[in-house]
């Protein structure tokens, strides 16, 4: 028969193993004798089946600016010069008040200079002062009335500029908990805190590079108006109101990497009233219609609604659309929050590349349905090009390649765990006196003495980047859509909407959008740093030192232990088998 005879202590967390084997009657005085020394050691450790639980406190961390391709800060810059007026609580006043308060006291009781001759004389005899004899009369001359204007404001042009190579910032919130003994250990103890880190929240915001410069119209306004009015006899009235508010930060001129926009975001759907392509090329296939010969034909437009092939001659001609292509450089901003356990993520895409077909303008070139758009070229000569457009329903539909980034962002909670005395750490031969570490992989431990621990925190975390492209099919509807255009050398001087009667209800264009087909190209990960070190809560544990009588009953029992070793290799040299 097999038994296994096993003391376990749980006040010092640790396995007193006794013996494990077979004849447990042949082996009984030996194990017993173990047994018995680990029931005396379980009884020096003591028991701490309760524990104190630990918060490390606020730990809020912080990252602004660091580089989405790398560790290190990336490279952003951002710049402004205002030219014009600005002032703070300056008060202009109108009008005025004329006269005053006055407060003149008069004796009307006849007696009054008889007594104050008596009371100057003979005080002994003249008594109290006769009440309310003085009579106090008080006269309000003023008259008139007054305005005032207090304000602040800021009216002028800023001119500025912003650079950013790619850049990440991110927020991490943590909680440290832990279970502390609820009274003071055994040098003896060993020691396991239970350490453990829950990550709360947390955010990610990211912006893909970007180049920038604007011009901007700023007219800031805000204050007060107070007025005033008197009447001689009548006293005032006066009140206050507040100036209306006017905040205006309105984009003059803007050019990034794609385009120059004018009076961006000014139509509806944040539109710029003209833009003129940079980086952000077009081509517009149309079917032509000219009245010179040849009568039909095609053309092929460019950036800014330049002509770069046509088998219609120069001169005014109507048009339908039957395809465009566009390229452009993304501009991605993301941004998201904790989507799991550990992880903050978040994503974004923008368009690459689009090639629609114009299904309006292909159904009345191919269908011989009547048009419901037309394009009306009123100006083509060499530099110049002046164009209308009006469709009645305008519908396209094809590919859309883009640009995708994924970040997931995985922090860990670290710590430099400092003592403030000496303590065996479980695995090193010195004792020590700081340890740092992952919170949660915090070591077990034994103390010397009483001991207070100071931790400091920080964030080691891993950035993934996935880098990719996207696929998928889009179609828009419009409704009532119109645009004018005008170019000189290939830049648009004038453009007007495209606007439609889907843009002025607010409603949206998409007729259908697939899911997209999702390509990784590039992923890659590396720490992401910026987090400062916070100083967590400290701690203290307290040690007793063991009774002279437990020292002793620990005595007896290794006293115990040596003699019937020495017992059992005698009989084992006698030849008894086991």
């Amino acid at each position: 028969m097999n038994k296994d005879v096993v003391g376990k202590s749980i006040a010092s967390n640790r396995n007193c193993v006794v013996f494990k084997g077979s004849g447990i009657s042949t082996f009984w005085p030996r194990a017993g004798a173990i047994a018995a020394t680990c029931a005396l050691l379980m009884l020096s450790a003591g028991a701490h089946a309760a524990a104190i639980a630990y918060d490390a406190g606020t730990l809020n961390f912080e990252s602004t600016g660091q580089s989405m391709w790398g560790t290190g800060a990336a490279f952003r810059k951002e710049e402004s010069v205002f030219v014009g007026t600005q002032w703070t609580n300056k008060t202009a006043s109108f009008g005025g008040i004329a006269g005053s308060v006055t407060s003149t006291t008069v004796n009307t009781n006849p007696l009054w200079a008889a007594w104050w001759t008596c009371k100057n004389t003979i005080d002994v005899l003249c008594g109290d002062e006769p009440a309310k004899w003085p009579v106090t009369t008080t006269v309000d001359t003023r008259t008139g009335a007054e305005l005032k204007v207090t304000s602040s404001g800021k009216v002028g042009l800023e001119f500025g500029y912003s650079i950013d190579s790619g850049s990440v910032d991110s927020t991490v919130q943590f909680s440290a908990l832990a279970d502390l003994p609820d009274a003071p250990v055994e040098t003896t103890d060993i020691i396991d805190l239970n350490a453990n880190s829950l990550l709360d929240s947390g955010t990610i915001e990211t912006q893909s590079p970007k180049v920038e410069a604007y011009i901007s119209a700023i007219m800031q306004l805000s204050g007060s108006v107070n007025a005033k009015a008197c009447g001689i006899l009548l006293g005032c009235a006066e009140g206050s109101t507040a100036i209306p508010t006017v905040d205006m930060d309105q984009r003059i001129l803007s050019v990034d990497l794609n385009s120059l926009k004018v009076l961006d975001g000014i139509l509806p759907g944040d539109e710029p009233l003209a833009e003129v392509p940079i980086l952000n090329q077009s081509l517009t296939l149309e079917g032509a219609a000219s009245p010179l010969p040849p009568y039909a034909g095609f053309k092929l437009t460019g950036p800014g609604g330049l002509t770069l092939a046509s088998t219609v001659p120069p001169g005014p001609a109507v048009s339908v659309d039957l395809a465009e292509i566009e390229v452009q450089i993304p501009d991605i901003e993301t941004s998201g929050t904790k989507s799991g356990p550990g992880t903050i993520s978040s994503s974004g895409r923008d368009d690459f590349l689009s090639a629609q077909l114009d299904l309006d303008g292909a159904a009345t070139l191919l269908g011989g349905l009547p048009p419901l758009g037309l394009n009306a070229t009123l100006i083509d000569i060499p530099g110049i090009k002046v164009e209308a457009s009006l469709d009645l329903i305008d519908a396209d539909a094809g590919p859309v390649l883009g640009i995708t980034q994924k970040f997931d962002l995985v922090p860990t909670l670290m710590v430099e765990l400092a003592f403030s005395n000496p303590l065996q750490i479980a695995g090193m031969l010195d004792p020590q006196t700081s340890w740092t570490g992952k919170w949660s992989d915090l070591p077990d431990f034994s103390l010397f003495e009483t001991t207070t621990f100071s931790p400091t925190y920080w964030i080691d975390a891993m950035l993934t980047n996935d880098f990719g492209i996207d696929l998928g099919l889009i179609g828009t509807l419009d409704v009532l859509k119109l645009g004018a255009t005008a170019s000189v050398a290939g830049v648009e001087v004038l453009g007007i909407g495209p606007i439609s009667l889907n843009g002025l209800l607010g409603l949206g264009n998409t007729l259908f959008e697939t899911d997209k087909l999702d390509f990784s190209v590039y992923d890659f990960s590396f720490g992401l740093g910026g987090f400062e070190r916070i100083a967590g809560n400290e701690f203290t544990i307290g040690v007793r030192v063991p009774e002279p009588g437990t020292i002793g009953m620990l005595l007896i029992g290794l006293f115990a232990m040596g003699f019937l070793r020495r017992r059992y290799e005698s009989t084992d040299r006698k030849g008894y088998a086991f």
